[in-house]
């Protein structure tokens, strides 16, 4: 009886101070970015990249990074100029012969920013350097999250010509996610440089 009374004062504490720091108690957590987008469930097609680009590591061990990470359904929607990166294997995953990871590591690379960067932080108009040296702009308008390519045609790391590669934003869909090593926003399309 006494130790269950210390295990709910524990927990009411663990709990409270969570909410003291604006953390709901779900995200005061200690996993890496890519245990926290694991354990979500809607991310699946994009750690199958990450994994393809080599780049898993690097996510649990780096810090202080943000990703705008695309939903399963955001693959759905891929268009013909990626196709030979993202190749559709049966059941919808990625093919094994997926023929460019250079390319699909500049992928993965365009969806991080260097930096933990909450939705509340994320105001205004702006511009943020990715991983692979392009930008994103990220508009909050009316309080939804807007990430787009600003200049698809002029990026570094870029896979469009000509401005081939304009599409309309992805929507930040959902709360932060936290992970001890940065922030994970859901996005409704996948991002090209």
């Amino acid at each position: 009886m006494i130790h269950a009374n210390r295990r709910h004062l524990l927990a009411t504490a663990v709990a409270g101070g969570a909410l003291a720091l604006g953390l709901r108690p779900a995200q005061a957590q200690n996993r890496n970015v890519m245990e926290t987008l694991a354990a979500d469930g809607r991310f699946n097609r994009f750690i199958e990249l990450i994994g393809r680009a080599g780049a898993t590591d690097q996510l649990r061990s780096t810090a202080g990074v943000t990703i705008f990470a695309p939903v399963d359904a955001a693959f759905d929607v891929v268009n013909a100029r990626m196709t030979d990166l993202l190749q559709q294997g049966a059941g919808g995953g990625i093919s094994q012969t997926s023929v460019d990871p250079l390319r699909l590591r500049e992928l993965i690379a365009y969806h991080i920013v260097p930096g933990s960067m909450p939705s509340s932080g994320l105001t205004g108009d702006r511009r943020f350097k990715t991983v692979n040296g392009a930008e994103l702009r990220v508009a909050n308008e009316g309080g939804k999250i807007a990430v787009t390519n600003p200049a698809p045609a002029q990026q570094s790391g870029s896979f469009g010509a000509g401005g081939l590669n304009v599409q309309a934003p992805a929507l930040v869909v959902g709360p932060d996610i936290i992970a001890n090593n940065g922030i994970i926003h859901a996005v409704s399309q996948v991002l090209f440089p």
